[in-house]
């Protein structure tokens, strides 16, 4: 059974988010789910349950800096996003006679897991289904992705610190537990004023780490090309980009940490 966190809002498992797109519900009009897979499909995977969709909109997460692309933005109806883009929300219809308006977000409980990259997308979503009804945001076991995400939302909306707008959550349902790399993320959004500020150097420190770049080695950047020596990297101190075979690049890297390997 889902929790009340606030008005307009609800934390729960996949077993709620069944029961209210299988069987509707007179109160919850909304659901976030945050699964490891976006698609509808993840419940017929878990108990072999069919149910109705019709999509609104998919939106891709480009590879600058949170840049987002929606299919069919281009204008010409072609998807404007490439095939290497990942899958950063759908948007559907849902349940039973479609009345359900459903965002699946793709998202793993691991800890080592991009949470603030997919917090304004979600916590814009609460904000708009409170406004409009009700929402159920939803996990798998209601425990920590779901948990992690509405302690971002009561952190933005209530300017409570990471500690205490989860302790706020615990009041009402005591199992939430998000993981250790959520919990530091969370940390994160705090010390940046409750926003996701890709400028910041929080932010870009974050980023390097969530790429896997390994500063003694070489550095991952724009269009996938790994430079393994120092020859090819030169930072440029007026323009505030790296220089790459000559073309500057300015992107979410966290320039002080590269200029420090020279």
């Amino acid at each position: 059974m889902p929790y009340r966190v606030r008005e307009n809002l609800f934390i729960g498992n996949i077993s709620d988010a069944a029961e209210i797109l299988q069987n509707g519900s007179t109160e919850i009009t909304h659901i976030l789910s945050l699964l490891s897979s976006a698609s509808i499909s993840f419940f017929f995977e878990w108990k072999g349950l069919t149910i109705p969709t019709t999509e609104i909109k998919k939106v891709y997460a480009g590879g600058s800096g949170g840049a987002s692309a929606s299919e069919g933005d281009s204008g010409d109806g072609k998807k404007s996003c490439s095939a290497s883009d990942k899958l950063l929300y759908l948007l559907e219809y849902a349940g039973k006679d479609l009345k359900l308006v459903r965002m699946g977000v793709p998202l793993r409980d691991m800890e080592n897991e991009d949470l603030l990259d997919h917090l304004d997308v979600c916590l814009d979503f609460i904000d708009r289904s409170r406004k409009e009804g009700s929402v159920l945001v939803h996990c798998f076991a209601g425990v920590s992705r779901s948990a992690a995400i509405i302690t971002a939302y009561l952190m933005r909306t209530e300017h409570l610190s990471q500690e205490d707008a989860l302790n706020s959550l615990r009041q009402i349902c005591k199992s939430v537990c998000p993981n250790d790399g959520f919990l530091d993320q969370l940390k994160m959004y705090e010390n940046m004023g409750f926003k996701v500020d890709h400028a910041s150097p929080i932010y870009r420190s974050f980023h390097l780490k969530v790429l896997d770049v390994d500063s003694t080695f070489g550095w991952l950047l724009p269009n996938e090309c790994l430079f393994r020596s120092v020859r090819d990297v030169v930072f440029d101190g007026v323009n505030g980009g790296l220089l790459l075979n000559g073309c500057l690049w300015d992107h979410v890297f966290h320039f002080d940490a590269v200029r420090s390997n020279f």
